[in-house]
């Protein structure tokens, strides 16, 4: 009972992939029949949480169950490097016959047609991210297979990498090779790709945005691995931690994991269990996805996101606006900011909500971490006291 069925965590796959059924058979089609499809060039958005890593997991395991060549990694500066001297040639030497060939280096005197020799390797650690892909793109058709290139944490700072990649493959592609490629980041890196000089290429790519579970889903998510593992979870327990998580994969696994660790030593998983799980799992949520999400923005942009927080439901923009003190023209490019980085999404015309489920009510409790970098509530109280034991000093 103590085996937790559960991983909370970013891009730590879960037992039991809720939601991403429909998604997972577009690329099995690419793997399976290596025939041509959107799916063969996509890029995976959604917000921190949502299982963009975790899908990309997922799509790995299913192109190497069906003996596929998996070039895999995250994307940042110098990552063309890492793959041209080191991850390329090292699965070009595992996989290649001939990856390392015997030349002659001379005859021996001594010895009538004696001669030395000597092991050179076919792919030296030098420059040249196009011939070596090309050749592992050959060497996997050989065997009816093909090559997945999974990369993750697209950023505006590796655009210069994606653009070298893209490049790479979109030449391969062009010639009907056995390839795909599949990238994940953020709403505003991959909006950020998507403009950028030389990477028309994604423009066409398959354009994959990640959303949050069904109730259903994430009932299911819940419901069977605790199930799998010999325990229960009655119908109050499980709905009350289904819809605690508001869909969001980040929670299913933060709830869950509480809820079974609450008491392991009992086969049923009780309403008690889940509400202790819910209050840690909410509190979690701040400095795993709050706090990193506003760090990224703006001061302008998070004044934008307090003013929000005064609604319980979805804010009218003119009232944001007014509660920020800027015409709603100049509050619109906070908006647009916000909704192309994740943070809120327009439900309607005219208004906005927030796209990160507990962000409202951490705003609403711990609204120092929107001013981040200023002095904290906790930090204030001591300048308080420190004022007043000045005061009664000079008194």
């Amino acid at each position: 009972m103590h085996d937790n069925p559960f991983r909370p965590g970013f891009g730590i796959s879960p037992p039991m992939l809720a939601g991403r059924d429909a998604l997972l058979d577009e690329w099995r089609e690419v793997l399976d029949l290596g025939a041509w499809s959107p799916y063969r060039a996509a890029l995976v958005t959604g917000m921190r949480g949502v299982g963009k890593t975790v899908l990309l997991n997922a799509l790995e395991d299913e192109a190497r169950a069906r003996d596929w060549t998996v070039v895999h990694g995250t994307l940042h500066v110098g990552f063309i490097e890492v793959l041209e001297h080191d991850r390329l040639p090292a699965l070009l030497e595992e996989q290649d016959p001939e990856a390392y060939a015997r030349e002659w280096t001379g005859l021996t005197v001594f010895q009538l047609g004696g001669a030395t020799t000597q092991v050179v390797p076919q792919y030296p650690r030098e420059r040249r991210l196009e011939s070596m892909l090309e050749r592992l793109v050959e060497l996997a058709e050989a065997r009816g297979a093909g090559v997945l290139l999974s990369l993750d944490e697209v950023s505006a700072s590796s655009l210069d990498e994606l653009r070298r990649i893209a490049i790479a493959v979109q030449h391969l592609m062009r010639e009907d090779r056995r390839i795909a490629i599949v990238a994940a980041g953020v709403p505003a890196s991959i909006a950020a790709a998507l403009e950028a000089d030389g990477l028309t290429f994604f423009r066409r790519a398959q354009q994959v945005r990640l959303d949050t579970l069904t109730l259903a889903e994430a009932r299911a998510a819940i419901a069977v691995p605790v199930r799998e593992r010999g325990r229960t979870i009655g119908e109050p327990a499980l709905d009350l931690a289904a819809r605690a998580s508001e869909g969001y994969p980040f929670l299913v696994q933060s709830i869950g994991a509480r809820a079974w660790e609450y008491q392991p030593s009992v086969t049923e998983i009780v309403p008690d269990a889940v509400q202790h799980a819910v209050a840690v799992a909410h509190a979690a949520m701040g400095e795993s996805v709050i706090v990193p999400a506003l760090r990224g923005l703006s001061g302008r942009d998070r004044d934008y996101l307090i003013a929000m927080a005064d609604d319980d439901g979805p804010a009218s923009t003119t009232d944001v606006a007014e509660r920020m003190g800027a015409s709603v023209g100049n509050a619109g490019r906070q908006r647009a900011r916000l909704l192309d980085a994740g943070i809120i999404v327009a439900p309607e015309r005219g208004r906005v909500d927030f796209a990160i489920p507990r962000m409202r009510e951490h705003l609403r409790d711990h609204p120092h971490d929107a001013q981040l970098g200023l002095p904290t509530a906790a930090r204030a109280t001591f300048r308080d006291e420190a004022d007043a034991g000045a005061d009664a000093a000079v008194d």
